[in-house]
């Protein structure tokens, strides 16, 4: 398998897992309560900002992750926005790994976060990265 398969592979798995955000838009709260215990933060806070927040966030993942199909489309095309993307996911690891600390996120979730963008960002650029 070549560079540009890969990473198109990575692309879709990553928009994909990205796309499920969509549901979070339309979930029922009693469902994100019941996320929210199972995670161990106690009760979900009742806020009109929680709600807001969570559905867009939920909305603008969902349609990263239709761009990363679009960009899987043709990833020598979209080799820029291929490394946009990769740089962007380097960034957000150290940020998410910030973000989630200060907000009391389990350290399951923490690593998770910060990691899997971290690799993601690394695996993007190096393999998009040019040897000619």
């Amino acid at each position: 398998m070549n560079r540009q398969r890969i990473s198109a592979f990575l692309l879709r798995l990553s928009g994909s897992v990205e796309i499920l955000a969509f549901i979070a838009v339309v979930m029922p709260r009693s469902w994100m309560e019941i996320a929210h215990a199972w995670l161990g933060m106690g009760e979900m806070p009742n806020a009109p900002v929680i709600m807001f927040m969570i559905r867009q966030a939920s909305y603008t993942y969902g349609m990263h992750g239709i761009s990363l199909w679009v960009i899987a489309s043709n990833v020598e095309r979209f080799r820029l926005l291929v490394i946009l993307n990769g740089f962007a996911y380097l960034i957000a690891a150290p940020v998410f790994f910030l973000i989630d600390r200060s907000s009391g996120m389990p350290l399951w979730w923490t690593l998770g976060d910060a990691f899997g963008c971290g690799g993601f960002g690394a695996a993007l650029l190096w393999l998009s990265w040019k040897n000619d």
